[in-house]
């Protein structure tokens, strides 16, 4: 029977300790932290994984929540300076998405998977436990994402930035008004392009159960760069009305009666995203094999992190099961880059994000914005981002795939023309007098 340990209870190392639980192996799962402690800790990020990872969850049996709420459908305002929509992308997805609180889902995996027989063991993991482990093991897995750096190097060909693209905050609410938007029964995006982007996410939350979890991403230096300074969640909502009102009004209703979903529901930050290279050595010689965040790390822009992570445990799995070792370092090595060639689109699709939109992927959601069926195939990206391409990160290929979908040039062209007129008639709207009335009153 192969022994792998595998160090970090995240996403990455419960779903790979599951998997190959499942597959026979003998497996020792090394957390940082108790299960109580793992339920009573401060809010995480909000996590959402798409149809195939949220099929996958529920394979290995770790589906425990059926009565959070699904996003059955994405609703996208792309917005303009003026705080006006431009225009909306509104379709389904082609598999319901899922968000719980990584609290109940980390504390849950960690006792479940004691119960289905991993052996687990708390406490932090130093290197002179990571030698213990790898002298003990058949193979030893770092899916923790903190300390990286030492043991994994960065992959200077795969890395993309320099610096953290966006100033990040996300909070858990509730008591926000649905009927003044009821876009929001499933999932919302608020995109002002060059200044910030607005998530509204279906989420299962500790304390409240049905909520939204709000991640905003600003550019920095930019209008919506206001929270470096929040110190609570009270503070940080009063922020984020703020912005709200001012750059995206029609959003104002929903949120204005909102509340923290609790005091320690909230996250502020920025990322700096990373590619490493996936085994590192140890002092001893021996090695370790890098997972999820420890080795990839994207920005959330486009919500891959936990479903990376997930999709990368489930190919390891399948590999490791298929496989009578020995767990070489060039074996591991040559199965990270066998991943890649699919994972990469996942970066790809999250560095063009970050990145002012080409305009032939402004053609694009535009198009989506009058073809339901186009914009479904834009939300699958998020499920699978290699389905994106090439037809949205080329010009070309864009171009071919809109005639694929019977959408000409001239189709374009009349759906700006339509953009256009729309902005003006707002900006004329906004500028219209005010009537008053014979005793010079302003009217109501």
């Amino acid at each position: 029977m192969p022994s792998i340990a595998v160090v970090g209870a995240g996403q990455a190392g419960i779903v790979l300790s599951a998997a190959l639980l499942r597959a026979g192996w003998r497996v020792s799962l090394c957390s940082d932290r108790t299960p109580e402690e793992l339920l009573a800790g401060r809010g995480r990020p909000t996590a959402c994984l798409f149809g195939d990872q949220v099929e996958y969850e529920a394979e290995l049996g770790l589906d425990f929540w059926p009565e959070a709420p699904r996003m059955r459908r994405i609703h996208l305002d792309l917005c303009t300076g003026d705080r006006d929509a431009a225009f909306a992308v509104d379709a389904p997805l082609r598999k319901p998405a899922l968000a719980v609180d990584q609290r109940l889902k980390f504390s849950r995996g960690l006792r479940e998977l004691g119960a289905r027989g991993a052996s687990v063991t708390v406490g932090a993991v130093t290197e002179a436990g990571l030698e213990e482990l790898a002298a003990t093991h058949d193979l030893v897995v770092v899916t923790a994402g903190t300390g990286a750096g030492s043991l994994f190097e960065p992959d200077p060909v795969r890395c993309v930035h320099t610096e953290p693209q966006r100033r990040l905050f996300m909070i858990n609410i509730h008591g926000y008004d649905l009927a003044a938007r009821p876009e929001h029964r499933e999932g919302v995006f608020s995109f002002l392009p060059g200044t910030v982007e607005v998530f509204w996410v279906p989420f299962h939350d500790r304390d409240v159960g049905e909520s939204r979890s709000v991640v905003l991403e600003a550019a920095p230096g930019g209008r919506a760069d206001r929270f470096c300074g929040v110190t609570s969640a009270d503070e940080g909502l009063a922020v984020l009305k703020e912005v709200v009102d001012e750059l995206l009004p029609h959003e104002s209703a929903f949120l204005r009666p909102a509340r923290p979903t609790s005091p320690v529901t909230w996250i502020k930050g920025e990322i700096l995203p990373v590619v490493r290279r996936p085994v590192g050595v140890l002092p001893s010689g021996r090695h370790v094999l890098g997972l999820g965040d420890a080795v990839v790390l994207n920005d959330p822009l486009t919500g891959q992190g936990a479903n990376n992570a997930t999709r990368m445990a489930r190919f390891f799995a399948e590999e490791l099961a298929a496989f009578d070792g020995p767990y070489t370092a060039d074996w591991l090595t040559s199965r990270f880059d066998e991943w890649w060639e699919r994972g990469r689109h996942a970066n790809e699709f999250t560095n063009r994000m970050l990145a002012p939109m080409t305009a032939a992927q402004k053609e694009l959601i535009l198009a989506a914005s009058r073809h339901p069926g186009i914009a479904e195939q834009l939300w699958e990206g998020f499920n699978d981002p290699s389905s994106l391409s090439p037809w949205f990160f080329e010009a070309p290929a864009a171009r071919e795939f809109l005639a694929r979908c019977d959408v000409g040039r001239l189709d374009v062209l009349r759906y700006r023309l339509a953009v256009a007129a729309r902005v003006v008639r707002q900006k004329l709207v906004g500028l219209r007098p005010v009537r008053r009335p014979a005793d010079g009153r302003a009217a109501t």
